[in-house]
């Protein structure tokens, strides 16, 4: 008996062992996911992202204000919230500090498997032309939000106002 149970769980771990093995092995190695990186110019494409939420922040701005005539304190004021988001955008979207994040999400969601597929992807004449044309697919897609804001944040102001009247009517 004491040899069945001794050859059970030796059965046990030897049946087992090729999915611990398994598990290790799939995990993609950060260089590998680094790679991906490098091919989908994702550094590169955060950095024009910079740009593109500037011009959005500043363009949202000037359709909350609906042409409305500020002074020139009133404009400093403006500019001076435009810089702090730029800059807190830059402090805490940096590649920097999001690369790290990214390989470890990578490494969690997607095998080496899968990352090899994605490198053989981008290094393909098909990949990299997506690649090339992904920052006019972004400047396409950024220039459809924002004519969709302008509705949206009056919709937003209708909906602020009638639970600033809600709230007034349960005071009083």
């Amino acid at each position: 008996m004491k040899n069945f149970l001794t050859y059970l769980s030796l059965s046990l771990l030897l049946v087992n062992t090729p999915t611990f093995a398994e598990t290790a092995t799939t995990r993609p190695s950060d260089e590998s996911i680094k790679k991906v990186f490098e091919l989908t110019k994702t550094s590169e494409m955060l950095k024009s992202l910079e740009g593109q939420m500037e011009m959005l922040t500043k363009n949202m701005m000037q359709q909350a204000l609906k042409g409305e005539t500020i002074s020139p304190e009133e404009q400093k004021v403006l500019d001076n919230f435009r810089e702090k988001v730029a800059v807190l955008n830059k402090e805490n979207m940096s590649w920097e500090k999001l690369e790290p994040l990214f390989v470890e999400i990578y490494a969690k969601t997607l095998s080496q498997d899968d990352i090899t597929g994605i490198i053989n992807f981008y290094q393909s004449t098909a990949g990299q032309s997506f690649v090339n044309k992904m920052p006019l697919i972004m400047q396409e897609t950024m220039g459809t939000v924002q004519k969709l804001m302008p509705p949206m944040l009056e919709k937003l102001k209708q909906a602020n106002q009638e639970m600033l009247d809600d709230l007034k009517k349960i005071k009083n």
